[in-house]
């Protein structure tokens, strides 16, 4: 069994992101068996204003680090546990005491990891022995009635928290897990996270939960309650692992050659090594992003295609432990990968050939557009038809790249199932438009956009990008073509990036 709850953007979402390059099978099979009922904060809608117009150019950072210490050294202790990541040993960290297991009805329930910080507390479990059938993972019926299972919800409805676990104190306290987007581990169900600070003397906590997560209701016990006890962590100790702080880098800028004739710099994208975990099975390595000369409108840079080369040469692939969100990926947070086989001894150079930086200047704080300036309206009158088309030529900048929306056609779910497969349908979104996006080629430009207008209940979405073909963008609607002056917000601009970043770590 498997976990979470989102809204239908972040699930779409992550269907696109289950279809990137150099993604391992086993992790794409489990994201999708988790990434269902995940709670969500709304971004809100806004504004912008480009600074620039330089031509992108990557820094080929070749990063040589050398005579790594651990992160002791440097006044924090970190750990690394499989499955969870980073564990940082502060003053007053509590942790589990030991795995706590309760079996009912050939359901057996396994809290695992707990860590209770200064701020906040998270908290891992698992389930097994429910059957494929009462799996709303695995059940077909799940599609056509989500809310037979704990904690679905039909497209379009608001969150339903009936799976999401509660923690009760001593005094009868109850802790709900964080909504507010903070935390990324909070993506999972089964790894929720209470934006809560606990008092000192709390020992021991009652793990809560209503239903188990995606299970069908009525087919599975329900009504758990575990106690569990906590252990203090001492200053200075190492759970899990030992992490390798790797030293500041010294950065070598080799950047392409650019015809730019601007007085601005371009930005320049650069990638810093942070730790490396070597283990008895593999080696895991975090990295952040960061750019130069950026404009206020980015969000995120997310790395495709990442890999090492060892000391002899060998190039092996590496396996990302995160959830492809750009908002839970700030600029300048560190992504976490596991090195797939073990490497040879020696440096190891760390490759990412590809990256994708966005850029959302109605999400950023403060906005850096009004809603206005994003969007654009056209009549397609009171009947429109299937294949019927419309000539826009709507021209928009963000961040000093230009774009046009040359044209909308009436567009259908048939159309996008022909490009890219649905495992779950159209779940009525069958009716919408298709746009016809214009840039410069060598961007690799994609952009995102919705529909207005609650009665129609626009949302389902497909991005079709060709290399050096015009970008195609469908959004479907469940009650039909919307009609009369059709109202659309872009809301994502996105860049591909090829040119490679390099970082060498010298053991």
């Amino acid at each position: 069994m498997n976990d979470l709850n989102p809204s239908p953007e972040f699930e779409e979402k992550v269907r696109r992101a289950m279809q990137a390059p150099d993604a391992d099978p086993e992790f794409t099979k489990r994201l999708r068996n988790e990434l269902v009922r995940r709670p969500v904060k709304m971004k809100p809608r806004l504004n912008f204003r480009p600074v620039w117009a330089a031509a992108f150019v990557l820094m080929l950072a070749v990063i040589a680090v050398s005579a790594p210490s651990l992160a002791s050294a440097l006044g924090r202790v970190f750990g690394y546990v499989p499955n969870v990541g980073l564990v940082e040993t502060t003053n007053g960290l509590r942790m589990l005491a030991q795995p706590v297991t309760v079996t009912r009805e050939g359901v057996t329930l396994t809290i695992t990891h707990v860590f209770a910080y200064p701020d906040h507390v998270e908290l891992q479990y698992e389930v097994n022995g429910i059957a494929p059938e009462n799996d709303g993972w695995q059940s077909s019926e799940f599609t056509s009635d989500p809310t037979a299972f704990c904690g679905g919800v039909n497209p379009g409805s608001m969150h339903n928290k009936a799976g999401d676990a509660r923690l009760r104190l001593p005094d009868g306290t109850v802790l709900e897990r964080d909504y507010t987007g903070k935390y990324p581990q909070n993506a999972f169900a089964m790894k929720p996270v209470y934006d809560a600070t606990l008092p000192v003397d709390v020992t021991t906590l009652t793990f809560v939960l209503d239903c188990i997560p995606m299970a069908r209701l009525g087919a599975a016990p329900d009504h758990w309650e575990i106690p569990f006890d906590l252990i203090a962590v001492p200053a200075g100790t190492v759970v899990g692992e030992p992490v390798i702080e790797v030293p500041p880098p010294t950065a070598t800028d080799v950047s392409p050659v650019t015809t730019s004739t601007e007085v601005v710099s371009a930005p320049k994208v650069t990638m810093t090594l942070e730790r490396i975990i070597p283990t008895d099975a593999n080696t895991v390595i975090y990295f952040h992003f960061g750019m130069e000369n950026a404009d206020p409108s980015l969000i995120s840079i997310m790395p495709r295609s990442v890999y090492v080369i060892d000391s002899l040469g060998q190039r092996i692939p590496l396996r990302g432990g995160f959830v492809w969100q750009p908002f839970e990926h700030k600029v300048g947070s560190a992504f976490e990968f596991v090195i797939e086989s073990k490497p040879a001894d020696g440096p190891l150079t760390v490759v990412v050939d590809q990256v994708i930086a966005y850029y959302m200047p109605l999400y950023t704080d403060p906005p850096q557009v009004t809603p206005e300036e994003m969007t654009f309206t056209f009549d397609v009158g009171e009947n429109p038809q299937y294949g019927q088309k419309w000539n826009l030529n709507k021209h928009f900048s963000i961040a000093g790249y230009d774009f046009e929306i040359v044209s909308a056609q009436a567009s259908n779910f048939e159309d996008v199932a022909k490009v890219h497969e649905y495992i779950d349908g159209s779940q009525g979104y069958e009716y919408g438009y298709q746009f016809i996006v214009a840039a410069d080629p060598a961007l690799e430009l994609s952009v995102e956009m919705d529909i207005r207008g609650d009665e129609y209940q626009c949302w389902l979405a497909d991005v079709n990008k060709v290399k050096n073909q015009p970008l195609l963008y469908t959004q479907l609607c469940k009650n039909g073509y919307p009609s009369g002056q059709v109202s659309v917000t872009i809301r994502e601009m996105s860049i591909t990036l090829n040119d490679d970043l390099q970082a060498i770590w010298q053991p």
